[in-house]
This record gives C-alpha cells, structure tokens and sequence, in this order.
C-alpha cells in the first residue's frame, strides 16, 4: 500500500473532522468526543495485525502538522489530546508487546 493512502491517514482525517465538530459545536463534551476517536483507534488497531505503533505515530505526526497551521483553541484543545493520547497509546502498547 501506499504511504500516502495508508489507514493512518483516514483516521488523521477523522480527527480533523471530528477537531472541526468540536470546534464549532460548543455543547459537544470534550472527554466522550476524544473517547470516541480513540475507540477508533481501538477497533482499527484490533482490526489487523500491521504496525501498531507505527500507525499511531503517523497519525500523530499528521495531526502535529495540522496543528501548526490551527488557531482555533477548541480545534487545538481536540488535536493536542488527540497527540497526547495517541502517545500514551503507543507507550501502553509497547509495555504490552514487551511483556
């Protein structure tokens, strides 16, 4: 497959979505939107056997880059728990695969 067509990208662009929808919807809750994309990540991640944290990190890599061009805070707040989750994910996974 393609690099540029990877899965990680559809899911770096369903973060971006979803960093839209929470960025102009100002009654949508934080915590069960990121929980959603995770879950996400979840299914995908047990969806197949491929590189795991390589498909974490690209998809954080992508949204790194996005970020550097967003101003809005509610987009920012949503992309940057995205990263820090996606970190943390990686993180727990490797301790899993080392055990």
């Amino acid at each position: 497959m393609r690099h540029e067509f990877g899965p990680y990208v559809q899911m770096g662009t369903l973060a971006e979505q979803m960093a839209t929808h929470y960025q102009m919807d100002a009654n949508l809750e934080f915590e069960p939107h990121l929980a959603h994309y995770m879950d996400e990540v979840e299914v995908n991640i047990k969806a197949d056997s491929f590189d795991h944290v390589g498909f974490m990190t690209r998809i954080a890599d992508r949204l790194k880059a996005t970020l550097e061009a967003v101003s809005d805070p509610r987009r920012r707040e949503f992309l940057s728990a995205v990263v820090v989750a996606l970190q943390r994910r990686v993180e727990r996974y490797s301790l899993d695969v080392a055990q």
